[in-house]
């Protein structure tokens, strides 16, 4: 008699032979295919560009990998791909440039075996787009004397979408003549670019209008706002050879003096009259960014910019002033006296130290000690006389100034007027320079004076008007003189 468990495991061995037989390795899954579902099904309102949808998928015999979803949407009908994720869920912006367009949307599931639902989900659906607006905030306009600039604009807009993300809203901008050729920012803030405003190749007086206009994220284009203002061409002539900035006030008590020894000293350098430009800030304030004044400069070889015995901080080179740094390293040529023009510990200044000390080739400013803390801010009191070593000359001082800078100047060959030691209302150990000429690398030159010319224009014997020839050696310096 056998064994019954040599009989089981007998019967066992037999079964297997004959399954093995008849080419069988196991026990295989039913084949199968996943099945998709969305979670909005049948007819639906119409409902906003931006959408959040949902989706799943089963199947009996595996699990599901992840899906493949694509939108067909009239409005773009060249994209059909089907895209792959593993998500259930996505936030969808649909394009609808006119406003409304009805479109597709499918899903499909992939299991574990690769193989896609035959029959993949389908949702119509009716979206609906409003339109963004845009409007105008900062502009050019006659109460910040900003309606007439040279080839450059800055604005500043406000952004509303009832629909959807302000944020995601582009702004299409363009001058007239350029309505074919728009340029696209992000934001609330562009200045436009100077090419922008050349008429036949060249810039031309008159006025002209910028307008601008949103497009949401679903490509809806909105109203259109604009702003006219007056342009100036550089100058009447083809050569812009020099702009003289007078940032001085008709309220300051030097202000005749002032105006008068800079229009002197430009005039009996040669210029042209076509060639070179003024421009009153009390005036004319054209400049709304650091964009504005680079862009400004840039039109102009040389830039003279004076402020005569404001001991005030200079408002605009302190707001703007980074735009200097891009025209000197484009081979700009600027000349600029202040007081009170560059920024200490505890002083405060127009220039940062990092400017100073990149564009001035200086390490910083002289300080002394003034209580509770010390001070940048230099005086002198009366007669002293400065030395001005680069042009060979010299200035005698009559006036009482308060506000200048002494530079910690590493190259000595670049002091253009020092004060002599002991010469200071504070009493300086050592002399120190109160103005410099430093050439750029991109072969521009920087000219930073912090004693105002002005001050040295009283005859004195030996010192006959010595500030208007020392004046016209610095524009000299400067390229302004002979053709």
């Amino acid at each position: 008699m056998r064994h019954p468990l040599a009989i089981l495991i007998l019967g066992a061995t037999l079964t297997a032979l004959a399954l093995g037989g008849c080419g069988l390795k196991g026990i295989t899954r039913p084949q199968s295919v996943p099945d998709t579902f969305i979670f909005v099904q049948g007819p639906v309102d119409t409902v906003n560009h931006i959408v959040h949808l949902h989706w799943f998928g089963t199947d009996p015999h595996g699990y599901i990998l992840g899906f493949e979803v694509r939108l067909l949407n009239p409005a773009a009908p060249a994209d059909t791909a089907w895209r792959f994720t593993v998500l259930k869920d996505s936030v969808i912006t649909v394009l609808t440039p006119a406003g409304f367009t009805q479109a597709v949307f499918e899903v499909r599931a992939i299991n574990d075996r690769g193989v896609r639902d035959p029959d993949p989900a389908r949702q119509t659906f009716d979206f609906r787009n409003q339109p963004p607006v845009l409007r105008l905030v900062g502009k050019p306009n006659a109460a910040e004397r900003s309606d007439t600039t040279f080839a450059s604009i800055t604005v500043d807009w406000s952004v509303s979408d009832p629909d959807g993300d302000a944020s995601r809203v582009r702004c299409s901008l363009w001058l007239d003549g350029h309505a074919d050729a728009p340029l696209i920012a992000s934001g609330t803030h562009f200045t436009m670019p100077s090419q922008q405003f050349l008429q036949g190749g060249v810039y031309r007086s008159g006025f002209r209008t910028l307008y601008l206009q949103g497009i949401d994220d679903g490509g809806m284009a909105g109203p259109v706002d604009s702003v006219r203002w007056y342009v100036r061409q550089p100058v009447a002539g083809t050569r812009a050879r020099l702009l003289l900035v007078d940032d001085v006030p008709h309220t300051d008590p030097a202000n005749t003096r002032v105006d008068t020894l800079y229009a002197n000293a430009v005039a009996n350098t040669g210029l042209d009259p076509a060639s070179w430009a003024v421009l009153r800030l009390e005036s004319d304030q054209p400049f709304r960014s650091a964009e504005d004044l680079e862009q400004t400069l840039k039109q102009f070889e040389t830039v003279v910019w004076y402020r005569g015995e404001q001991a005030t901080i200079p408002k605009v080179l302190a707001d703007y002033g980074e735009g200097i740094g891009p025209y000197l390293e484009a081979g700009g040529r600027m000349f600029v006296e202040s007081l009170n023009l560059t920024e200490a510990m505890s002083t405060y200044g127009a220039f940062p130290l990092a400017f100073v000390s990149r564009y001035l080739n200086c390490d910083g400013v002289f300080q002394y000690p003034a209580p509770p803390d010390s001070s940048a801010s230099w005086s002198l009191s009366g007669s002293g006389q400065l030395r001005c070593p680069a042009l060979d000359d010299s200035l005698l001082n009559r006036r009482i100034v308060v506000g200048l800078r002494a530079f910690q100047a590493r190259d000595p060959a670049q002091v253009l007027i020092s004060v002599p030691a002991h010469t200071f209302s504070q009493d300086n150990p050592i002399e120190m320079a109160v103005a410099l000429d430093v050439p750029q690398a991109g072969g521009g030159r920087f000219i930073v004076d912090t004693y105002p010319m002005v001050s040295a224009t009283i005859s004195v014997t030996g010192f006959p008007q010595r500030a208007s020839i020392v004046l016209l050696k610095i524009l000299g310096r400067l390229g302004l003189t002979g053709p």
